[in-house]
């Protein structure tokens, strides 16, 4: 029954996507003309030569979470720590969001698609690279915003679907069961882990649904409903793992 629940949420996540993706292709800007996004970086790029007039305010990443450390610039990524997992170095940032507030201005939704900085498939995302000791870009990592209000992010767990189609075929998905305390959300749950390894490259997506040990929609001390007490999250990781040496590890 859940399985069939988790296809129309993914469905409706990928409609979200498409439609993303026609808003666009519907601006007054043709698609070459697209900022690049960070799937678009190729493995192996030094960092002199991302497209720094998009890629703004860098900082130490932490894993996916909100920013730590802030950088000056890319060029200072030997400030932020080794991961143990990568053996590389998460630097955040942002991408530049210009546009978008001169669309909301105009009061145009065609061009606030188009131009819709740090979301996917509607949900705001938090974006990072990963590079290693010689300052080349070895992976990156998106996962969903989890400070965003309840009713957009209930439904996060289906950036999941998007992320499959970047990693594109040969993923081995499991479902994994709950853990003690862990409860569904209306009766269904997703604890999903998809991995693949191809071309030296890394790849694993995650997926949530699910209350968490102490979490509930209404508190059973009080009675009184709660906010935002739930999991739900995908993320996302493409990595080269020891793609190069790094002396600070």
């Amino acid at each position: 029954m859940w399985q069939s629940r988790v296809s129309i949420g993914a469905a409706l996540a990928l409609r979200l996507s498409i439609g993303l993706s026609l808003g666009l292709c519907l601006g007054a800007a043709s698609a070459q003309n697209a900022p690049s996004k960070i799937w678009d970086i190729k493995l192996g790029t030094a960092i002199a030569a991302l497209p720094l007039d998009n890629f703004v305010d860098p900082a130490c990443g932490t894993n996916g979470g909100p920013p730590a450390r802030v950088l000056k610039n890319f060029a200072e990524f030997a400030q932020c720590a080794v991961e143990r997992t990568t053996g590389l170095r998460e630097v955040w940032f942002r991408y530049d969001d210009e546009m978008e507030y001169v669309a909301r201005a105009r009061r145009s939704e065609i061009m606030v698609r188009q131009y819709r900085a740090n979301s996917l498939a509607g949900q705001p995302i938090i974006t990072s690279l990963l590079i290693d000791g010689a300052g080349l870009v070895q992976g990156y990592r998106i996962v969903n915003d989890p400070r965003i209000e309840s009713n957009t992010r209930i439904a996060a767990f289906g950036l999941a679907d998007v992320f499959k189609g970047i990693a594109g075929m040969g993923l081995q998905c499991t479902d994994l069961p709950l853990a003690e305390g862990e409860r569904p959300i209306d009766d269904w749950f997703i604890k999903q882990t998809c991995e693949k390894t191809a071309e030296g490259r890394t790849v694993r997506i995650e997926a949530r649904r699910y209350y968490k040990t102490g979490q509930f929609a209404v508190d059973p001390n009080d009675n009184r409903v709660t906010e935002n007490l739930f999991e739900s999250s995908a993320r996302i990781e493409v990595y080269r793992p020891g793609a190069a040496a790094d002396p600070a590890k």
